[in-house]
């Protein structure tokens, strides 16, 4: 080992270019010789922070002056955070001359330093003495979190003349600031200095609210409490709701000597207040963390009002002891509140929403009601609270019979929060239900009946409900469609609307079936005209023609090998029929073994050439092409390559589906069977391309709906059969042309999908 090697510790990063990094370096001629040509590489800008022991650092130690000098010479900008103390001082505003701009923030704790292309940071600084240990970096994913932290920490400080006034004047300057980013450890910060500083405490929080800050107030304040000398120096007031959800804190609470009131008037606001600070959550719309931003103020105006506000609050607050005990007995206070403020409902709804933990159900009186919650980012909410709380059931009924506009205008809507599109919307389809892709937890059905109501409501939990009056007018404003609300928190109440609720919801699923009952007995007989006239006519015809015939049976072969062909051509009709009888019903029962994929797929195909040559004239080959992925020496065994557990027989059927269309539109040419299994994902992936006619680009949209075929033979069923059986086995299949350099048709491309079985 070389000379100086032990100095040094590189930690490797798979997937990375071997140019790129992290290190760990030791002792202070290899830290300071990092530090220079971090400077020295720095172009454009350097963002830097660190303790109050740094600045005098940088000012005595020439290596580091000399570099930021040079790096403003060079046109390049700093921007650094120090604590700013009264020890300090000189050597920060040496360190001002230096540097683009300089921010005082308290509680830093060593550095980090980030350039256009790297990051260092160090955990131990002594006042006036070189670093001594660094961590540093070139890898994009620590540089750009690197550059997160600062510019988050940034936008919290204060500019450092305002910070040298104060110490040099001893004049306080106030400030009102908006922290948007509000990352645990900006929020810890700003709570605990409140919290730990303050003897008179005042706390107003909401019904989310208040779960969102229990952390903060059980982290920073309970164990102050625990110390009764501090207890004795504060005066500690919360305002809240009691609910079952919190009140066992609030005994706790109750017990270290907080001074505690229940109210439900504090349904949209939370905030904390004392005699020199004010912190106010920021709730934004359309996400689901109860807030997103901190309004931080020491401004007097401020203070005062919110002061003010809490005083009211208080005066009409209740005493904590009965509403626990009311709660510990199972017998809550219920009430009904009506609201007459429109503004007040919809907070309401999403404060609601926002609670609820395993159900939320919802009846919308009409498809106007439905858009305007569109319009207000009611579904972007409804898809987040889905996403982030997979045990949330979400309902949603819309109590309204809907036409084929009204159902395609909601299919586009559902579309937009898709990733993928769906697929082209046909008229004749009849659904009356509808879900986020990927999303499981959130159904939309669609009553489909006249209940003609004009009451909209929301049951949260099965424990509370909110009723709400729908003005049937044209506008998509919300606030003006609204009437008065009927809140309650009682649970019988909540249980009662949530039967009328399920009984609503099950006659919705009776439509349903009977629509879908309809419909295939509408479907049935197309299939019966479409498909069945040719081949019983020839049967009547042919047969009628050997009744009157004469003479040796062999003179009438070409009879009877219609007749035969067209009974055949009958069973496989009765086949398709009853194949999708089952699938529109979700009758189809699958007969899943595990078995090699890749060996039924080449029996397929030489069973399918010979057949090509004994019967067909057509210059035709199929040949089958194995693929493993791009790796190679994949870490697959030989025997464990496309295995899956699957039904056999169906697996064939498609197959041979998409088999017989390709042999039917391509006359000369190679039809190419590939297999290739996806090493990340699992899955295996058949693709069967010709080298035919192709797709018409007119079918190709709705090519795998019923009855869509441009042959002159089939039912056009073929295709939509194998499409159901691919994604009953939890798979994808779909259709592309294959094109030329002139953008030329040259062939189509089936490609379906099934889970491999390892």
């Amino acid at each position: 080992m070389t000379s100086g090697e032990h100095d040094k510790k590189v930690l490797s990063h798979q997937r990375l270019d071997l140019h790129k990094n992290t290190q760990i370096l030791y002792g202070a001629e290899n830290a300071v010789g990092k530090g220079v040509e971090f400077m020295k590489n720095t172009i454009e800008k350097m963002d830097i922070t660190f303790d109050d022991r740094a600045p005098s650092i940088v000012i005595k130690i020439p290596q580091y002056c000399d570099g930021y000098r040079d790096i403003l010479s060079r046109g390049g900008k700093i921007r650094c955070i120090t604590i700013i103390t009264k020890d300090n001082l000189e050597y920060c505003e040496e360190l001002i001359k230096i540097v683009s701009e300089l921010r005082h923030l308290d509680n830093l704790k060593g550095g980090i330093a980030v350039n256009d292309s790297e990051y260092m940071a160090t955990t131990v600084l002594k006042e006036a003495q070189p670093l001594t240990e660094v961590i540093h970096s070139n890898v994009d994913e620590v540089v750009e979190q690197g550059q997160f932290v600062f510019d988050t920490l940034w936008k919290n400080a204060i500019p450092a003349h305002r910070r040298i006034r104060e110490l040099k004047e001893g004049i306080k300057s106030y400030e009102t600031k908006l922290i948007e980013e509000s990352t645990e450890p900006v929020i810890e910060n700003v709570i605990s200095k409140i919290l730990l500083t303050a003897s008179d405490i005042n706390i107003c929080t909401s019904i989310e609210g208040f779960q969102y800050s229990k952390n903060y107030l059980t982290k920073f304040l309970t164990p102050s409490f625990k110390n009764k000398n501090i207890m004795l120096q504060k005066n500690v007031k919360l305002l809240a709701e009691i609910n079952r959800d919190n009140f066992e804190l609030i005994k706790k609470l109750l017990d270290l000597g907080v001074d505690i009131k229940h109210s439900k008037e504090v349904l949209s606001i939370n905030y904390m207040v004392t005699e020199s600070d004010l912190a106010v959550a920021i709730k934004r719309s359309g996400k689901d963390a109860p807030s997103d931003s901190i309004l931080y103020s020491n401004d007097p105006s401020y203070l005062d009002h919110f002061s003010k506000v809490f005083v009211e609050l208080w005066k009409n607050g209740k005493d904590p002891a009965r509403i626990i005990k009311s709660l510990e007995d199972e017998t809550e206070l219920s009430f009904i509140e009506t609201i007459e403020d429109p503004e007040e409902s919809v907070n309401l709804i999403r404060t609601l929403m926002y609670s609820a933990e395993t159900e939320i159900l919802a009846i919308l009186p009409s498809f106007n009601s439905f858009l305007r919650q569109v319009d207000v980012g009611m579904m972007d909410l409804i898809k987040t609270l889905a996403s982030n709380k997979s045990n949330l059931s979400i309902r949603v009924l819309i109590a309204e019979e809907i036409d084929d506009v009204m159902r395609k205008q909601i299919k586009t809507i559902f579309d937009q929060f898709s990733d993928k599109p769906h697929d082209s919307y046909e008229v004749n389809d009849i659904q009356l239900e509808y879900q986020f892709r990927g999303i499981e937890n959130f159904r939309l059905k669609l009553f489909d009946s006249r209940l003609f109501t004009e009451i909209g409501f929301l049951i949260v939990d099965r424990k509370k409900s909110l009723l709400i009056e729908s003005r049937n007018i044209s506008s998509l404003d919300m606030i003006q469609s609204i009437g008065l609300s009927s809140y309650s928190n009682s649970i019988r109440i909540s249980k009662s609307y949530a039967s009328i609720f399920e009984a609503l919801w099950t006659q919705a699923e009776l439509y349903d079936k009977l629509k879908l009952h309809d419909r295939l007995q509408k479907e049935f007989i197309n299939i019966a005209a479409h498909e069945l006239r040719n081949p019983v006519q020839s049967l009547l015809g042919f047969s009628d023609i050997l009744m009157n015939s004469k003479g040796n049976i062999e003179s009438c072969d070409k009879f009877i090998i219609t007749i035969n062909e067209s009974s055949k051509r009958l069973a496989r009709l009765v086949d398709k029929v009853l194949d999708v009888t089952q699938l529109e019903n979700e009758l189809l029962i699958l007969n899943k073994e595990t078995f090699n994929l890749e060996l039924l797929v080449k029996d397929i195909a030489k069973e399918y050439n010979s057949n090509i040559r004994l019967l067909n004239n057509k210059q035709l080959d199929i040949e089958y092409l194995s693929h493993k992925g791009n790796d190679e020496e994949t870490s697959y065994k030989k025997r464990d390559f496309c295995l899956v557990y699957a039904d056999r027989v169906r697996i064939i059927q498609v197959i041979m589906n998409i088999l017989e269309n390709a042999v039917e539109f391509t006359k000369i040419g190679k039809i190419q069977l590939r297999l290739i299994q996806n090493s990340d994902s699992n899955d295996i992936f058949l693709s069967i391309s010709d080298s035919g006619s192709g797709i018409d680009p007119l079918v190709l949209p709705k090519l795998f709906s019923k009855f869509v075929s441009k042959s002159r033979k089939g039912t056009g069923l073929g295709l939509y059969i194998s499409k159901k059986i691919i994604e009953a086995h939890k798979g994808k299949i779909w259709a592309e042309n294959c094109y030329d350099a002139n953008h030329q048709i040259i062939g189509s491309k089936f490609t379906f999908s099934l889970p491999s079985r390892r």
